[in-house]
């Protein structure tokens, strides 16, 4: 496990190890002790880049406390920003009467909607305006100087799975015909301009991520060979990483997910590893690859025989917050996520606090 515990750059950030939580939710908005408690399990694990959950605007400033407990154990802190959702709510967790923005108006019943129900179900939105597109543009630049301003040492642009740009990316969800639909060149334009955005706004030196997705597992969605495309098109626009995950999800089936279950073998691990390799292969920027990863021997390989820089996890975190000091310790048997996802259906989305489910419950 060599290469897993060698330092990376990404920009002017050094990172101890190869090892990144991948965000996740944690419904701890309302209980900042219970957070600090968390992360500061997670920050003592020895995870060289810890991500927050997804967070808007308003939430920023929570996160000033978390960072020092990270720092002060060896991490490094990169807040997640999510300008907009999209269309569609989570029962007991979002206001159904809400307009929000969507980048085209879909009808009742879009595949979209089906493939997502019953964790998000249609709801009132109405497609974006142009001034709407740059006041999201301006939303995320003022987001991240307040990111940089508190002192977390980068921020993470969520896009993928159902979210706002995501929807940008998909042929599915993306039916306009102005500037911003149509050609990948168009579909990727709102992700580059957000980029440059916030560039302006904190400088050549902070670093700005990406969690893409490039390939929906919806009928009519982003094909890989287009999310390819889109990959270079943004790393080339100037993003310093990007964490490879997939696009638009379908729950009719827990492997139409980035959370597939019955990961049982060395072989069910790593589902996104063709994507990442590719993507890897075709830029110059490092990349982060999540999905099914509980192995430590095939991390090292995938690291050693290029198809990516990092690893990314997030389930096994939520059971192991020390996982990654109990491998660097010599105890290298697997992370003991067994993938049973009940904390996502009966904790998360019941607006209950992340934790295991299994050991909690």
């Amino acid at each position: 496990m060599f290469t897993l515990f060698k330092e990376i750059t990404i920009n002017k950030l050094v990172l101890k190890n190869r090892f990144v939580l991948s965000a996740a939710a944690d419904n701890l908005e309302n209980d900042q002790q219970a957070r600090i408690k968390r992360f500061t399990e997670l920050a003592q694990g020895q995870i060289g880049l810890i991500i927050s959950g997804g967070t808007r605007i308003n939430q920023i400033a929570k996160w000033a406390e978390i960072i020092p407990t990270v720092h002060e154990n060896g991490g490094k802190f990169a807040i997640q920003f999510i300008a907009e959702p999209g269309p569609g709510f989570y029962p007991n967790l979002s206001a159904e009467n809400e307009d929000r923005l969507a980048v085209s108006e879909l009808s009742k019943d879009h595949i979209y909607f089906k493939a997502l129900a019953p964790f998000v179900i249609y709801g009132k939105h109405h497609a974006a305006s142009e001034t709407e597109l740059i006041e999201i543009i301006q939303r995320y630049a003022k987001a991240a100087a307040l990111v940089k301003k508190i002192g977390a040492d980068a921020v993470q642009i969520h896009a993928a799975h159902q979210n706002f740009l995501s929807q940008m990316l998909s042929p599915l969800t993306n039916t306009r015909n102005d500037k911003w639909g149509g050609s990948i060149e168009n579909r990727t334009r709102l992700h580059c301009e957000i980029y440059n955005a916030i560039r302006a706004e904190v400088g050549s030196e902070f670093p700005i991520l990406i969690k893409l997705g490039v390939e929906d597992c919806v009928p009519g969605g982003l094909k890989f060979e287009e999310g390819k495309e889109a990959a270079k098109i943004i790393a080339a626009c100037g993003y310093d990483a990007l964490e490879i995950s997939q696009g638009l999800q379908n729950y009719s089936n827990w492997n139409g997910t980035p959370m597939h279950q019955n990961i049982l073998t060395p072989k069910d691990e790593a589902y996104f590893q063709n994507w990442c390799r590719e993507i890897k292969q075709s830029i110059s920027k490092p990349t982060i690859l999540t999905g099914g990863l509980r192995s430590p021997e095939l991390m090292e390989k995938l690291v050693n025989d290029g198809a990516t820089d990092c690893i990314g996890m997030c389930r096994p975190f939520i059971r192991e917050p020390a996982l990654v000091k109990r491998w660097q310790n010599g105890d290298t048997t697997k992370a003991k996520c067994i993938s049973c996802n009940k904390c996502l259906t009966e904790l998360l989305l019941q607006g209950k606090p992340l934790e295991c489910y299994l050991d909690k419950h």
